[in-house]
Parts: C-alpha cells; structure tokens; sequence
C-alpha cells in the first residue's frame, strides 16, 4: 500500500495541472499551425462585393461594377462597397467629396456624412482612380467634381465645395493643375 501524505497529494495535484497545461498548450499550437497552412492556401475575400440592380452577389476581386445597360453606361450610376463593422454601404461614386487617409483606415467624406472604413486609402485610390479621383497627397483622394478653385497658400492648396481645405503634395502639383485645366 501506498503510504501519502497531505505534501505528496499536493505535490501530485500540481503535477497533474502542469501535465494538463502542456497538453492544453501543444493542442492550441497545432491549431494554429493548422489554420496558418490553410490560410496560405485558401485566399477568399469576404467583404468584396459587386453592385447589380437584380441581386447583389459576391465576386473575387472587384468592388466596383458599372451596371450593364442597353447602349451606354452612365457614371452615375457607378456604386463602390463600403464595408462597415454592421452593415455593407453602396455608395454612388460621383457623391464622394474626397478620401481621407488616417493610419489604416479611409475616411470618406460625402456631403454631410463622413464614413470609416478599415481599409487603406491606395485601395480605394487604386479603385477610383478609372474615375477621375486624384491623389492630391499621401493622406488625401479628391473627386475634381467638388474642387471649388486652387489657393496658392502653401504651394497649392485645393479649397472644396464644402469649405475643406486639401493639401498638394510638391510631387503631385503639376499633374493637379493638368487635370483640372490649370
């Protein structure tokens, strides 16, 4: 027979703790391997949406779609997704004032509302770029519909319909006057 004592029980107890931790440990680390070599493998974007007037179905690459119509497309009718934490926006591309970087994040500003979105503003540059938006600076996307005159205060500044001011980065001077007509 085994003769224990209250120190051995204890030492025992302790023992078996530690024995589960490791086991619960190896397991987690093996999950995680897991899923990191499945993700490397499988890549499919979950909030990227095309815009139909039918239905609206989720699509590989694209977030912006102009509607098919009979003869012509009109811009206007162009929408960009904007996913939100609650809810996905679909927002016409020609009532965007400007984008507005802040770290990671894209604030787009349309008249009186301003929206967050948790993406980069070079993605939404790169999407509304086919539209006529102009990168102005690193941290500003304008769409030349809003722009209201060029202020020569600071070596080119664009002032916006709605009062807001828009830094011109040095590199990007000339090619904002090209495009909006000098």
């Amino acid at each position: 027979m085994l003769n224990l004592g209250t120190p051995e029980i204890i030492l025992i107890f302790i023992s078996l703790i530690f024995v589960g931790l490791f086991i619960f440990g190896i397991v987690v680390l093996l999950k995680y391997f897991f899923k990191k070599n499945s993700d490397q493998y499988i890549h499919i974007p979950s909030n990227t949406y095309r815009m139909h007037f039918e239905s609206m179905q989720p699509t590989g690459n694209a977030e912006i779609e102009r509607p098919k119509k009979s003869g012509e497309e009109r811009k206007t009718d162009v929408k960009i997704a904007l996913p939100q934490q609650s809810e996905i926006r679909y927002v016409k591309v020609n009532e965007i004032i400007r984008c507005e970087a802040d770290d990671n994040y894209t604030n787009f500003i349309l008249g009186d509302e301003k929206i967050l979105i948790s993406k980069s503003l070079k993605e939404y540059a790169d999407l509304l770029k086919p539209h006529g938006f102009l990168r102005t600076h690193q941290s500003h996307l304008v769409n030349p519909q809003f722009v209201k005159s060029w202020l020569k205060e600071d070596g080119g500044t664009l002032l916006m319909d709605n009062g807001d001011k828009i830094p011109v980065s040095k590199p990007n001077r000339e090619s904002i006057k090209e495009a909006l007509g000098k």
